[in-house]
């Protein structure tokens, strides 16, 4: 990094308190502790040039990977949740007027069908309950139903993008309709469901994705995207000196269970949230255990993360991470100096960090893990 770019960097109030952070695609889907727009835009603007490659080795909502093809860049991406790979690319994924016209007719065709089902009035509409885990346990009767109806007429569409930006549109729902309690609190509680809210708040979901798809449909028509489903800590997801810029924010150890708060959403797309819990780095249920993980996994988990990205990063390129602190069985770790202190042992070298204090009330947190008040930005460059 050169002073010119540093100084700039430096001239920045990281902490964007009263910006906005939902717009273009960003608000498709839901995503626990997903990091803000602002962040990657500023560093996308000032680190890489139109045309080149961004690349998030923890895909998480796809933020940084919008932002690229807002600034016309190409990114690429992965992430070991399919549920996250398939968000990214839906938020990417151009979608012109005439081909969302066709959403207006599946529209009608789900009210028909349910109204039909409910009214009797459809005497050979069998529903077929699918064999998902409790179901019954998190999904009222008439709920299940529903949902059952939506899918089957979303996977009759003959448009695979439409299929996928259809399925995020009902998964952004799903905790909504269920006993979930929230995206961030896996606990069954008490909601007030009635017959039909699950089909509205599906339309609507749908409705807001299309006016938001319509209104940035340029960004994306422009820009490539490839997305995986992939370990970050393995070889081979993309080329070698395929990236020229790398912005993430990566998982904090013991901060959040993404396996199951996405659990019924991964079950209702037919994806398997127990290959998301084998592979999760950083998940609370693996460190909150007596004889659990420490900081020092995490530590070798991240140490193989970066040797994977200086594979795929170019030469004198930077690698940026936004993250925050953590609290292992009572003891509070700060995961920036851990992750200067293993970068010697790769071929990054850290070069800055900048501080940001987060807004309260816009970002969710467990308690029982810690009251993260603020981030750092963390800038590494590669020597390899």
């Amino acid at each position: 990094m050169t002073m010119n770019e540093l100084d700039g960097l430096k001239k920045i109030d990281w902490d964007f308190k009263e910006a906005k952070t939902n717009g273009s695609t960003h608000s498709f889907h839901p995503y626990p502790a997903k990091y803000i727009p602002q962040i990657p835009n500023i560093l996308i603007k000032e680190l890489s040039n139109e045309g080149d490659t961004i690349y998030d080795p923890f895909l998480g909502s796809g933020t940084t990977c919008v932002e690229a093809n807002i600034l016309e860049r190409n990114a690429i991406g992965n992430d070991v949740n399919k549920l996250a790979v398939l968000i990214s690319k839906v938020k990417t994924t151009p979608l012109d007027q005439q081909r969302l016209k066709k959403l207006d007719y599946l529209i009608n065709k789900i009210y028909l069908k349910i109204d039909n089902y409910c009214f009797n009035r459809d005497t050979s509409c069998h529903i077929e309950i699918p064999d998902i885990p409790n179901i019954d346990l998190w999904f009222k009767e008439f709920v299940i139903k529903e949902i059952v109806m939506i899918k089957d007429e979303i996977q009759k569409l003959d448009d695979n993008d439409l299929i996928n930006f259809c399925f995020i549109a009902l998964s952004a729902i799903l905790v909504s309709v269920s006993n979930q309690d929230s995206d961030t609190r896996y606990v069954r509680v008490v909601k007030d469901i009635r017959p039909k809210d699950t089909i509205d708040k599906f339309v609507k979901q749908l409705l807001k994705m299309k006016k938001i798809m319509n209104e940035n449909y340029s960004y994306f028509i422009n820009s490539n995207t490839i997305f995986r489903t992939a370990d970050t800590r393995l070889d081979g997801i993309f080329d070698s000196d395929s990236a020229d810029l790398v912005i993430t924010s990566p998982p904090y150890p013991n901060a959040y269970d993404y396996h199951l708060y996405h659990k019924y959403r991964m079950f209702w797309l037919d994806m398997d949230p127990d290959q998301l819990r084998k592979r999760e780095i950083g998940a609370h249920a693996n460190y909150s255990k007596k004889n659990g993980l420490t900081e020092f996994d995490f530590e070798r988990d991240m140490e193989k993360c970066f040797n994977t990205v200086s594979k795929i990063l170019k030469k004198e390129k930077y690698f940026v991470l936004v993250i925050g602190n953590s609290i292992i069985k009572g003891k509070y770790i700060e995961n920036n100096e851990l992750l200067k202190k293993m970068s010697n042992k790769t071929d990054f070298k850290f070069v800055s960090e900048f501080s940001r204090n987060l807004n309260l009330r816009k970002k969710s947190f467990n308690p029982v893990i810690g009251n993260i008040k603020n981030e750092k930005i963390l800038f590494f460059k590669n020597i390899k």
